[in-house]
């Protein structure tokens, strides 16, 4: 048992995720922030970064989780009276929200019921039903880990949140890398992230894009209350490829080696197309022995976040004890009123096909002493005839 519990166990949930190997070793190394190496190393890094968001304006990297990332946006891009419509259908749409509040007093919430996602049509019938006639800022979340679900009309909102005058600000923290997102396709003006999720880098940075003379004007009229989070002192340092403050070296490099082999050794496409095949594979593979998802309406359903009704004869709580302690594999509960509820599972950065094959046969294990399992053979079937694991 203590050989065991010293492995690294195999993570699979909403973050963070199993580190590329490159970006791993990367962890090891250590230079001065002020050097001309991490000058040549941060301009790389956000060379790539924008590449990833798919964005023509500024990347600004913080030493922060995501949650970091959403207060800067909040800070930088919102004033008090800014008249905000937040659209909630998860737990960290509901945080968007929060944080905008501590701000300004003047919010419509657009709030759905978890599992589902509202459509753009709903969104201005919400609007026009509320008298709405203008609007400052607009918020939602790309891809909520709870309860798994993603927001896929970010183009139709954005031109929609642009008609009220409003500028989109896209929190894309569990999607970015693992699923299709386009800053500028979309016409999004403000998105954010972190490195901890799809892109299979360490914890620790998060990172922020604007992008349209909107979000620029914006930022210009907003004084940051933050010295930490300014992004107008942020991009006088940017201009020279240097962070304010000291940032969390080891990680920058270690995200710098993840985001090359992304982008430079398999390819964007590939990589996020991996993620859609695993998430083909594990849905397939755990409906066939009699799970259910708990998002029906498959276009509703995360890529990266998979989740699942509570098995019968078992708890969450049991079914996640007996997967880490007996295969160091690590999946994760519910949120708030989804706890005890459902299953989730982290479909992110690096996983292999044993990783999958062991994820399958742990869950049949555990859950064939407590239920009868049908179409064993069927399950692992799939993952060995998905043609993209590697």
């Amino acid at each position: 048992m203590n050989i065991v519990a010293q492995e690294d166990p195999l993570l699979l949930v909403p973050g963070p995720s199993s580190l590329i190997p490159r970006a791993r070793r990367a962890l090891t190394r250590h230079i001065g922030h002020r050097s001309p190496d991490f000058r040549t190393i941060f301009r790389k890094t956000t060379e790539l970064l924008r590449e990833v968001f798919d964005t023509s304006g500024d990347v600004h990297i913080l030493t922060a989780s995501g949650t970091g990332a959403v207060e800067a946006a909040v800070m930088n891009f919102i004033r008090s009276g800014d008249r905000v419509l937040s659209i909630v259908y998860g737990t960290f749409g509901r945080r968007f929200m929060e944080q905008a509040a501590r701000v300004t007093d003047n919010i419509y919430v657009l709030k759905t019921s978890y599992g589902d996602v509202p459509s753009v049509s709903y969104v201005r019938k919400f609007l026009e039903e509320n008298k709405v006639r203008e609007l400052d800022i607009v918020t939602v979340v790309f891809n909520e880990t709870n309860p798994g679900t993603r927001f896929r009309e970010l183009s139709d909102l954005a031109k929609l949140a642009h008609s009220y005058g409003a500028i989109l600000i896209v929190d894309a923290v569990s999607g970015l890398g693992g699923d299709y997102f386009s800053c500028e396709k979309n016409h999004i003006d403000v998105a954010l992230s972190s490195s901890q999720k799809c892109l299979g880098a360490p914890p620790g940075l998060s990172f922020i894009t604007y992008r349209t003379v909107e979000a620029e004007r914006k930022l210009r009229q907003v004084r940051c209350p933050s010295t930490y989070f300014d992004l107008k002192t942020s991009k006088r340092f940017l201009e020279r490829n240097e962070t304010p403050f000291t940032p969390a070296v080891n990680v920058l490099y270690a995200l710098k080696e993840a985001l090359e082999y992304i982008c430079d050794e398999v390819g964007l496409d590939r990589w996020i197309r991996w993620h859609h095949e695993r998430a083909r594979v594990i849905l397939d593979a755990l409906q066939e022995i009699g799970l259910k998802p708990y998002v029906k309406d498959e276009p509703k359903r995360s890529v990266t976040v998979l989740s699942f009704e509570k098995p019968e004869n078992t708890t969450v709580s049991e079914l996640k004890s007996e997967l880490y302690m007996k295969y160091r594999i690590d999946i994760a509960d519910g949120m708030d009123e989804l706890k005890g509820k459902i299953f989730r599972i982290g479909n992110m950065g690096w996983l292999t096909r044993k990783d999958i094959t062991l994820l399958i046969t742990a869950l049949i294990n555990t859950l064939m002493r407590k239920t009868t399992i049908k179409n064993i053979e069927k399950a692992l079937q799939k993952i060995h005839e998905a043609p993209l694991l590697y």
